[in-house]
């Protein structure tokens, strides 16, 4: 190996290295502000927490928040497994793509995918605060662009008669009411204060 190939192969290392790092933020940082709790930002964002606040402002828009996320997380993936091809390609010839997938097929799973969204899951609050820089800058890049993408795809959808437009699932009794069924069936309430805590969310029907 002369000295010119030992640099080029750091040098595309070190590249496709910062790629799946990225990837891996984007992945875990999608994880985290979808699995965090509202009320808890939204405690942290009265107690003057400015990462909070940006959260907030953040999950205002879903929609566009996930596919900005998303769209920055294809690209990465996409331009590391480019990168990576081509440069197997060039030292084992045309097998080159076989190894390639193989390889970036298992890095991106595991230190992309797999290993960012396990530990964002486990710490989401922290790990949603934490990002809420990235997110931010990453939503102001891409939100021009995922505006389009979001009209697009509420008017494929209106095509099979669905609309999407201000729906919402559940309302704020029907998620606080959830949250008391599941705490009592983890344990976490007994039967009399369960029946309280619903008691009270029945008030104005009583």
């Amino acid at each position: 190996m002369t000295t010119y190939f030992i640099i080029e192969i750091l040098i595309f290392s070190g590249i496709i290295l910062f790629l799946i790092i990225l990837s891996g933020t984007f992945s875990g940082s999608e994880t985290a502000l979808t699995a965090t709790s509202p009320s808890r930002i939204h405690r942290l964002a009265k107690e003057g927490n400015k990462r909070a606040k940006v959260i907030e402002k953040l999950i205002d828009n879903t929609e566009i928040l996930i596919g900005a996320i998303l769209l920055g997380n294809n690209l990465v993936n996409i331009l590391a497994s480019a990168l990576a091809t081509a440069f197997f390609i060039r030292i084992f010839g045309e097998i080159g793509v076989v190894y390639a997938t193989l390889v970036m097929t298992v890095i991106i799973l595991v230190f992309a995918d797999v290993l960012p969204k396990t530990y964002a899951i486990s710490n989401p609050e922290r790990v949603a605060l934490k990002a809420a820089p990235f997110v931010k800058l990453v939503v102001l890049l891409f939100a021009p662009f995922m505006t389009l993408v979001q009209y697009i795809v509420r008017g494929s959808l209106k095509m099979f008669g669905i609309d999407i437009v201000g729906q919402k699932l559940f309302s704020a009794h029907d998620e606080i009411r959830g949250a008391i069924s599941f705490q009592a069936h983890e344990g976490g309430l007994i039967k009399y204060n369960k029946d309280m805590l619903d008691s009270i969310l029945d008030l104005q029907d009583v």
